[in-house]
């Protein structure tokens, strides 16, 4: 299974600017991120290597950054039309299954065979209410 780092990268004020030089001043690189209302409480989401992880997890508690990893499903595209509605096809049929929607996905830089990682996470829907999963 595949892991994500999530982090509000809220301190006072929110910036995520901050966030992203405690990352560079670690040497971490970013496979993935994705993220919305960043500096509005919400979370970023990124992805690093396996080597990377447990440093990275680290470097942002050092800062003062609460975390948290979610496992979330991969799907690889290759650099062509229709690949991604491929990956959403797939998701969303796995999802229905379990009660699940998709609730958000992040794309990440290619790797050595040239496909394109697509990080999904799902959010369970129960009588009408939504639970999170990712």
């Amino acid at each position: 299974m595949h892991q994500q780092i999530r982090t509000v990268p809220a301190k006072s004020p929110p910036d995520l600017e901050a966030l992203l030089q405690v990352l560079y001043d670690e040497g971490v690189n970013l496979v993935s991120a994705g993220g919305s209302d960043l500096e509005l409480g919400g979370e970023f989401a990124f992805s690093v290597s396996d080597e990377q992880h447990d440093q990275t997890l680290r470097a942002l508690e050092r800062a003062g950054y609460a975390t948290r990893v979610v496992d979330l499903d991969v799907c690889w595209m290759e650099p062509k039309a229709g690949e991604l509605l491929r990956c959403v096809r797939e998701a969303t049929a796995l999802m229905a299954k379990s009660g699940s929607v998709i609730r958000d996905i992040a794309i990440g830089e290619p790797n050595v065979d040239g496909l394109i990682p697509v990080e999904i996470s799902s959010q369970e829907i129960k009588c009408g209410q939504a639970s999170t999963k990712a």
